[in-house]
C-alpha cells in the first residue's frame, strides 16, 4: 500500500540520519558506541538499534545471516550492506541511497561515506519493512 511504504521511507530515512550524526567520529576496534569510537558491526548495531529498535548482534558475520537478504537491485536506505574476503564476511556498512555507505571504515578514515563499490559488496541484508 502506499501509506505503508511512506512510513517505510520515513523510517528508513530516519534510519540514514542517524547514522550520519557520526561521520568524522572514530574507528575503534571492539567498539560498541560510534560517539567514543566503533567498529563496523557496532556502529551499524548502534545505528539500528537507537533508530529502529533492531536488536543485532557484534559481529559483521553474525550480523548478515539476521534479517531478509536483498538483492542488489532491491537495496534501499536503512539495509545492511556486507563485505568479504573470499567467502567470510569481514565488513558491514548502512546504505544511505544513491550507492552510498555509511561505514566505520579503519582507524586512519573513522566513520566515514563512501561508494558502496569501493570494494564487491558481498551481499545485503534489510531489517525494515
Amino acid at each position: 500500500t502506499l501509506f505503508r511504504s511512506r512510513v517505510s521511507a520515513e523510517r528508513r530515512q530516519a534510519v540514514v540520519e542517524y547514522g550520519l550524526q557520526f561521520v568524522g567520529n572514530r574507528y575503534v576496534y571492539g567498539g560498541t558506541n560510534p560517539n567514543k569510537g566503533a567498529d563496523c558491526s557496532g556502529f551499524t548495531s548502534y545505528v539500528l538499534r537507537h533508530s529502529a529498535g533492531v536488536e543485532l548482534p557484534h559481529s559483521s558475520r553474525s550480523q548478515a545471516v539476521q534479517g531478509r537478504e536483498v538483492s542488489a537491485a532491491e537495496i534501499r536506505p536503512g539495509d545492511l550492506v556486507f563485505y568479504a574476503s573470499g567467502k567470510r564476511i569481514n565488513h558491514v556498512a548502512l546504505y544511505i541511497g544513491g550507492g552510498q555507505i555509511i561505514h566505520a571504515s579503519t582507524p586512519k578514515n573513522g566513520i566515514m561515506i563512501t561508494t558502496a563499490y569501493y570494494r564487491t559488496p558481498y551481499k545485503a541484508v534489510t531489517f525494515l519493512n
